[in-house]
């Protein structure tokens, strides 16, 4: 599976991708782990500058 240079892929996915390559996992499945990956990477990510919008200044520095 090809990932564009333009795009940059968080470690965990690039890792999870190599270890696809190593178990010889087919193209289709490699690219059905990525956008599940790739879309809970996303949806994490917003959740995160949710709370931090939200969070008291004070205890921004817990999250």
């Amino acid at each position: 599976m090809e990932i564009s240079d333009k795009h940059p892929i968080h470690p965990t996915i690039r890792k999870c991708l190599q270890h696809l390559d190593i178990i010889e996992a087919d193209e289709k499945t490699k690219q059905l782990v990525y956008m599940y990956m790739e879309s809970l990477y996303k949806d994490m990510t917003k959740q995160i500058e949710l709370e931090t919008k939200d969070a008291p200044e004070t205890n921004r520095h817990l999250l």
